[in-house]
């Protein structure tokens, strides 16, 4: 009898500190959930349109290897700020929540997320919060913030 109650003791207390520790840990490729390596938006970006440049996508990285580069996006009280971006393949996009609401970016079409299978930020992070993902599809994927989905914006990824 003893035995039995250490046996469920042990299992009990493995799942316990398994889920603490893979509780916010999802395995989809090129997804990450965190608050490191922020870079903020450049100064110059409005409402509009964002384009990356050969130049600066050869400055962050090899077009056959390395990076690719990273972008910014801001999801702000408006929406999300440039709400159209181009990259080049394997740039990798951060998603920053700038606004006062929750956001949860996520391919379209809401509120399936099937545009881009994997582009799916999984749960609404407040003030601060961030969510990266690694553009690998050439295409347009339009997204939008699952939490208010009549907030949207276009990333169009090229070769």
């Amino acid at each position: 009898m003893n035995k039995v109650v250490i046996g469920v003791a042990v299992v009990v207390v493995g799942g316990v500190i398994g889920w603490y520790f893979f509780r916010n840990q999802p395995n989809l490729p090129g997804m990450k959930i965190g608050t490191e390596n922020i870079t903020p938006a450049p100064s110059n970006v409005s409402d509009g349109d964002v384009t990356i440049t050969d130049e600066q996508i050869g400055a962050a990285g090899d077009q056959k290897g390395g990076t690719m580069g990273e972008v910014v996006v801001s999801y702000t009280d408006s929406g999300y700020q440039p709400k159209e971006i181009t990259v080049k393949k394997g740039t990798k996009v951060t998603f920053i929540n700038e606004s006062n609401a929750g956001m949860w970016t996520a391919s379209g079409q809401h509120p399936t997320h099937q545009l881009l299978p994997g582009f799916d930020q999984l749960k609404s992070v407040n003030k601060n919060g961030t969510y990266v993902y690694a553009f690998e599809k050439v295409g347009t994927w339009k997204y939008h913030n699952h939490v208010s989905p009549d907030q949207t914006g276009i990333v169009i990824v090229k070769e």
